[in-house]
């Protein structure tokens, strides 16, 4: 049995790309997952036990593959069991992490604004008792600068 010029042997093995395009599309990832490399995956699990940190590295890479094998698959019915597959995954994952989050820490109240002296000569002002009669200390203080001694008069 001879094949005609031309036409090549069919085998079972070819993706037909009918069958590509017949493929149910990927749902895009979860916010929480999208765009991740596994250090900053890693980075993101770091608030959490170890327990949780290896089952969700698991389960981030059990999805990346059923992702990727739902769009290499040969026909669509593998392609759509892959894509089940994944979005379960998915689904497992998005919960774990959402039940696993760190509780949001309690701010701590900032000390008020310091509006108290900041240096020895502001608290030793601040300190000193008030000064009575302004008056008398100006005009002293008035009368000695007139002197020719001005102040260092005794």
């Amino acid at each position: 049995m001879s094949l005609p010029a031309g036409e090549a042997r069919q085998s079972h093995a070819t993706v037909s790309l009918s069958a590509a395009a017949s493929v149910p599309l990927l749902r895009p990832l979860h916010p929480l997952l999208l765009g991740h490399t596994d250090r900053t995956f890693a980075e993101y699990l770091s608030g959490r036990s170890v327990a949780v940190q290896g089952k969700a590295r698991e389960k981030r890479v059990c999805l990346i593959y059923a992702r990727e094998r739902a769009k290499d698959a040969p026909n669509a019915g593998i392609a759509k069991a892959y894509a089940q597959t994944a979005n379960e995954v998915e689904d497992e994952l998005v919960a774990l992490l959402h039940a696993t989050r760190p509780a949001d820490p309690v701010p701590f109240p900032e000390p008020p604004a310091a509006s108290g002296p900041q240096t020895l000569d502001e608290l030793l002002e601040r300190s000193a008792p008030p000064a009575r009669g302004l008056r008398i200390v100006s005009f002293v203080r008035f009368c000695t600068d007139l002197l020719p001694g001005e102040r260092d008069v005794h």
